[in-house]
């Protein structure tokens, strides 16, 4: 079959891709230019947990969990942040101690100047100021349908990406001269008809902005099927070094000897024989296994640029270096495997990257509101032609 005889096959797929997926592509695309921001909003909808007066001797974060500890000694912190700006409090993570009772939240901000408890939340979605960007994080993810949403995103996500391929296909001209033909597709006559306008945005966004949206839209599939497709798919064809984490936890952990300090200071003089330059972001307690992971970025903030950061894990037990989770020394599956977040966040490249994320969700969100519109435009025109019962012979 002739391309020009297959367009209209591929015109009608790529329409139906498109209003089946039009919705949920909408809302995934609103929710996710929130969530480069997300952050930002939290702080702004809690000053009272996230914000505190200026502190002129601020403890370190290790010092202020240590009072905090032993002011409410039926818990224990399991994540502490280690550069924290001015201005901000100590947001760590908390849990109950083994065979204690619960204790309501598992979030916890510190005073920097003492360690003073300043206020608590638990880490659950909601639609308060408390939970709300929780929230939009699991609608992004799932619907708020667990598993079942996070598969429909899946198949929408897949159909956006296949769209997106034949919505590039369509614009190749049929007949030379190609270059100058094509380059109209990427034009917008901003003077044109409503209706031409909305034509020329869908297609030229798509064009200009086609390599960033396929690569949403993958690292969108592969993270929705990530346990039941691309991690096994990855493992079978480059299998990561082994690690703990390959092994069932152990039923009794063992006693903790480290404590934060001292499994940052042997996460650190690992660092430095591995000739890791980074600094330390954050480290945290994994009580049934217990093992410290003291994450490095080359910034010292937590960030996942590149193929984001390195951990090293430390056992509570003895003190001693057990594991490095480093993607840069690991097999390609591995580094596969760590890309999809940096990539679909922006975050591999940095705060520009970010930038380009939330461009790409709002040009997302716009094809979804033009599409719609062409598609309308054209259903009108189609049904206007289309002879009245009882007229015409």
């Amino acid at each position: 079959m002739s391309r020009a005889k297959s367009l209209p096959f591929w015109t009608s797929l790529h329409r139906w891709l498109g209003l089946g997926s039009m919705l949920f592509l909408f809302l995934a695309a609103v929710t996710g230019c929130l969530l480069c921001v997300d952050q930002t909003i939290d702080a702004a909808l809690n000053p009272d947990l996230f914000r505190v007066a200026g502190v002129h001797n601020a403890l370190s974060p290790i010092d202020a969990v240590t009072r905090f500890e032993a002011s409410y000694p039926g818990l224990r912190v399991t994540s502490v942040p280690l550069a924290i700006p001015p201005g901000r409090t100590i947001a760590v993570t908390v849990a109950a101690k083994a065979g204690g009772s619960p204790i309501g939240f598992d979030q916890a901000f510190l005073d920097p100047a003492d360690g003073r408890l300043v206020g608590t939340r638990t880490s659950g979605p909601g639609w308060d100021r408390r939970h709300i960007v929780a929230g939009v994080f699991e609608f992004h993810y799932t619907l708020l349908a667990g598993r079942w949403g996070r598969w429909l995103m899946g198949v929408m996500a897949l159909g956006w990406l296949i769209g997106n391929g034949i919505g590039l296909y369509l614009t190749l001209p049929l007949r030379g001269p190609f270059w100058k033909k094509w380059k109209r597709s990427w034009a917008i006559d901003w003077k044109a008809r409503l209706r031409w306008l909305m034509l020329d945005l869908h297609r030229a966004s798509g064009l200009w902005l086609f390599i960033g949206l396929a690569v949403l839209a993958f690292t969108s599939v592969a993270m929705n099927f990530f346990d039941e497709v691309y991690s096994p798919a990855l493992s079978a064809v480059s299998p990561a070094r082994p690690s703990p984490f390959d092994e069932t936890a152990p039923k009794v952990p063992g006693p903790d000897a480290a404590g934060f300090r001292g499994a940052l200071a042997t996460a650190e003089r690992t660092a430095m024989q591995r000739g890791l330059a980074w600094r330390p972001a954050s480290i945290s307690y994994l009580p049934d296994r217990n093992l410290y992971g003291v994450m490095f970025t080359g910034s010292g903030r937590v960030a996942y640029r590149g193929l984001g950061p390195v951990t090293l894990y430390v056992a509570g037990g003895t003190g001693r270096f057990v594991y490095a989770d480093d993607p840069y020394a690991d097999s390609a599956g591995r580094k596969a495997s760590r890309a999809l977040y940096p990539l679909h966040s922006g975050e591999v490249i940095g705060p520009a990257g970010t930038a380009f994320v939330f461009l790409l969700g709002f040009a997302t969100a716009t094809m979804c509101v033009s599409g719609f519109y062409i598609w309308w435009k054209k259903r009108q025109s189609r049904r206007s032609m289309r002879p009245s019962p009882g007229r015409g012979g």
